[in-house]
């Protein structure tokens, strides 16, 4: 087979994109290329497997680099479509490689950009359809979108939207690059930024911050992500899932509870204050705030 297109990708929204390009190719897609991931609670290894059988498309998972280089090399791939995948995409061999990164290139090149964007409160979240190259997120561009979010939305809702803006980008791009007639153009050469890798720990709450960056750090990090967390003064994290600003004024050490009602909890900030809603306990199960903050005499570190 030569001049063939594959799928390379895993987890839910690289499925969602797997399945719209089967759906534009009418099984002319060579092969679906997956990493093993089957010991990840967000793998969707089954669901891969389903649409492949569906479509009549080969599937193959792989462990290493070399198997993947090695599928490539057998199915004489020219072009490849990729979207969750985390071995180095081999840029410098005869396939073309493209996807989508979740910021509006060149912000937000790197690591976990939709949460990087609500912690620094941006208005509207961004995606970027781009050709790969050896530098982090700064290929050629294919096509970008945006969509706003508002102050009172999640990582979640983040993540909904842009996924529906990367299917949109992939009806309206996929058939021009497979057809050899997409007009790609350079990034931006000012406004660059990158992000860090996160691990679970950097989820710690600051309180000494204002009110409207703790909120943010919230909400980038709730479901279905670890979520961000307060240490409690006799010990154990506390993991925070829901939160509000506090529209009136509080006057409080940051990290105190200055009011604990029937539907919340207010913690005062550096600045301003925030309503949790709703916690967990460390292998607790996720309840209301005011049933485990019961007294103005807590402190949160």
């Amino acid at each position: 087979m030569t001049d063939a297109v594959v799928f390379m990708g895993s987890k839910a929204a690289g499925l969602l994109l797997c399945e719209a390009i089967c759906q534009m190719l009418h099984g002319s897609l060579a092969a679906i290329i997956c990493p093993d991931d089957s010991q990840d609670a967000r793998s969707e290894l089954p669901g891969f497997r389903s649409l492949a059988e569906r479509h009549g498309v080969p599937l193959k998972v792989v462990a290493t680099r070399a198997e993947t280089l090695r599928w490539l090399d057998h199915y004489q791939a020219r072009l490849a479509f990729v979207h969750g995948w985390y071995q180095i995409i081999p840029v410098d061999g005869p396939c073309d490689f493209y996807g989508f990164h979740y910021s509006s290139l060149p912000k937000y090149r790197g690591n976990a950009p939709l949460v990087w964007q609500i912690i620094n409160g941006e208005p509207a979240i961004g995606v970027s359809f781009f050709r790969f190259s050896e530098g982090m997120d700064e290929g050629l561009l294919v096509g970008q979108a945006s969509v706003e979010l508002a102050t009172d939305e999640t990582i979640g809702d983040a993540l909904n939207k842009a996924n529906a803006l990367m299917l949109e980008l992939a009806a309206r791009y996929v058939p021009q690059v497979i057809g050899g007639i997409a007009k790609l153009y350079p990034q931006p050469a000012e406004e660059a930024s990158y992000c860090g890798l996160r691990r679970p720990e950097d989820g710690l709450i600051d309180w000494r911050a204002p009110a409207e960056r703790v909120h943010d750090f919230i909400r980038a990090q709730t479901h279905p992500y670890p979520g961000a967390y307060t240490r409690l003064e006799g010990g154990g994290a506390l993991r925070v899932w829901r939160c509000a600003l506090e529209p009136r004024r509080f006057y409080g050490t940051p990290g105190s509870v200055v009011e604990v009602s029937t539907d919340w909890v207010v913690v005062a900030c550096g600045e301003g204050a925030v309503r949790l809603l709703s916690v967990a306990l460390d292998g607790a199960a996720e309840v209301s705030a005011p049933q485990v903050l019961r007294s103005l005499k807590t402190r949160l570190i």
